[in-house]
């Protein structure tokens, strides 16, 4: 039975700028149906339109991580400027059907195009200037689309990928060991405001014990040297260890047998975890998606893709390494209409650097890169 197009859209919201609806959409090749919120800027139109695509792992439409929600705020920015924006939730979040852990790389790329031949469908959408904004994953889901047939206008890729699946998850992986929270996009910040506490700490007892500034000087350099190579050295035994139980996941087919070993190995590892919290995290190893991501390599497609890219990425990301931008700076090489950018102080959810972040009833609040939303703006309005 094949997917309808659902009931009519309905007006949510109303801002003096932009109004917002609440829309459903059908993927028809894989039957099933998705939810989202669709804003479009005051006027007659018809105007030029971007789907967000999330990134991995079960994402509502806002993105949202800890009550900040970029794609939210990334949508309402551009819907002020005179774009519209369809967001939706991931397959099996919100009111989206499906199941997100069964769904691969190549299931979010129909899902994309389906999003947009949903606005293509639309009035008040330009259908030739709709392109793709995605975030992580969601950047080569865009790139992946864009070689299909039907391409998007253009993709605007915030921290996209461009290595083999296993080696960039054994590296998020690894970045979550060396952290207390697994979530790494808000602690590089902090770890550096301490960091650079411990040392004006140590500078100022050198200083009140008489030292002289070549001596602190001097004591300085050893210390940081020191701090760098033991984060080295533990940044290789975290990767050594992430990679060792890649592997038992690539070569194991048997999802009982690789739960039961992977969760031993994170309780060795850690022996404050929780076996019942080990077994969960061995679990979403062997997920369909995740045992088809381990050998997705955005290499493949690449050469593919004739639309004008943005490439964005923020220098302190620990999930996604800015490395990778040369990656698929060499992937793209064959485009000509590559632009790459990099954010000082941006971390993986483009978060501006905390030092920016407001202060709402005593609590600083994170928000998304000022400098980022209008390059996006910018660059959008071009196409």
């Amino acid at each position: 039975m094949q997917a309808t197009a659902g009931p009519k859209p309905v007006l949510i919201t109303q801002s003096a700028l932009y109004g917002t609806e609440e829309v459903t959409f059908p993927n028809a090749i894989d039957k099933l149906q998705l939810a989202g919120t669709l804003t479009i800027p005051q006027g007659s139109g018809p105007f030029p339109a971007v789907v967000l695509i999330s990134d991995m792992g079960a994402q509502n439409r806002d993105g949202n991580v800890r009550g900040y929600q970029p794609l939210r705020l990334l949508a309402e920015h551009l819907s002020e400027q005179g774009i519209a924006v369809l967001r939706f939730d991931d397959r099996g979040v919100g009111k989206s059907e499906g199941d997100n852990n069964a769904a691969t790389t190549l299931d979010r790329v129909k899902d994309a195009q389906a999003a947009m031949q949903y606005l293509r469908t639309r009035p008040e959408i330009v259908a030739a200037r709709v392109g793709i904004i995605g975030h992580g994953e969601g950047g080569n889901v865009g790139l992946l689309a864009a070689a299909q047939p039907l391409p998007p206008a253009y993709v605007v890729t915030l921290a996209a990928s461009g290595q083999v699946g296993r080696e960039l998850l054994a590296t998020q992986q690894a970045a979550q060991r060396m952290v207390a929270s697994a979530d790494t996009s808000q602690t590089l910040g902090k770890r550096r405001l301490k960091a650079q506490q411990a040392l004006d700490q140590q500078v100022a007892s050198m200083r009140a014990s008489g030292a002289n500034a070549a001596q602190v000087e001097t004591a300085l350099a050893k210390y940081q040297l020191t701090q760098k190579m033991e984060a080295q050295t533990a940044l290789a035994k975290a990767l050594s260890r992430e990679h060792a139980m890649l592997e038992i996941v690539r070569q194991n087919p048997d999802n009982a047998q690789v739960q039961a070993i992977v969760a031993n190995m994170m309780r060795q590892d850690n022996a404050d975890l929780d076996p019942a919290q080990a077994r969960t995290l061995a679990a979403r190893r062997t997920t369909p998606w995740y045992r088809n991501y381990l050998g997705f390599d955005p290499q493949q497609y690449l050469s593919n893709v004739k639309c004008p890219v943005l490439l964005l990425q923020g220098l302190d990301d620990e999930e996604v390494a800015p490395t990778n931008l040369a990656l698929l700076e060499k992937g793209l090489k064959a485009n000509r209409t590559v632009t790459v950018q990099k954010f000082e102080g941006v971390n993986h959810v483009f978060q501006a650097p905390e030092a920016h972040w407001p202060t709402v009833e005593g609590k600083t609040q994170p928000i998304f890169s000022y400098i980022a939303l209008s390059t996006i703006r910018e660059w959008v309005r071009q196409r």
